[in-house]
């Protein structure tokens, strides 16, 4: 179980937005985290350790009359405004006035960079006649037509399907990286098998970037493949 500050994600998304409408701060992955550490530093935290903590915080919150949930957006509105404006006149500051300073349209600061948190994937392989779960099936998955490493050691790509599991898989892939908020991602996990012939199982995803990479498996990044039907060879 992992302790989490709920406000973090809640911080750290209302930076991106701000930033949106702030052309003349040069955005940065360094910037954006500055900015989150002085508002969090400013704001009460709230502890969760749980999906369900997480959800019950989000309950909660949507108690609260309308008007004073208005209020609270402002304000942490109103608290990254400023944040940024101290962290982008400290880094003026702390340029020498008489030293010139270039920047490079390819220097990798002038962007942001996102990590594209993959999703937990799992499924079941089964028997097309009798339904019943078809073991030591190997399951391969594949991301933008390349074989996906894990993200983290103890998940394993290619996963071989055993009797423990009664034929279900499941992968961790690695985060993606690039500068768009958002990107498109082709899965495909391919099967084999003795007895079956080869089968696939595509899916395209719309995967939203984040600031940092995410190293526990969230609820909300999971993607159940359902139960497929493999056929005799």
């Amino acid at each position: 179980m992992r302790l989490k500050n709920y406000n973090e994600d809640l911080v750290l998304e209302t930076v991106k937005i701000v930033l949106k409408d702030r052309p003349d701060i040069p955005a940065s992955r360094s910037l954006v985290l500055d900015v989150a550490a002085y508002a969090l530093n400013r704001v009460p935290p709230k502890y969760i350790t749980s999906e369900r903590g997480f959800t019950r915080e989000f309950v909660h919150d949507g108690n609260g009359e309308e008007g004073e949930r208005l209020v609270n957006v402002i304000e942490l509105i109103t608290l990254v405004n400023r944040a940024v404006d101290v962290v982008a006149r400290r880094r003026r500051e702390a340029v020498p006035a008489r030293r010139p300073v270039t920047l490079s349209l390819k220097d990798e600061d002038l962007h942001l960079t996102y990590f594209y948190n993959m999703p937990h994937i799992f499924g079941r392989v089964v028997d097309e006649s009798s339904g019943q779960p078809v073991i030591d099936a190997r399951a391969t998955l594949w991301v933008n037509d390349q074989v996906s490493v894990p993200a983290e050691p103890g998940w394993h790509n290619p996963i071989t399907t055993h009797e423990q599991t009664k034929g279900y898989f499941s992968f961790w892939p690695q985060v993606e990286m690039g500068q768009s908020e958002t990107a498109r991602v082709d899965l495909r996990v391919s099967f084999e098998h003795d007895g079956y012939k080869p089968c696939d199982v595509k899916k395209s995803l719309k995967v939203t970037g984040d600031f940092f990479v995410h190293d526990y498996i969230r609820g909300d990044k999971l993607l159940d493949l359902g139960t497929l039907p493999l056929s005799p060879a």
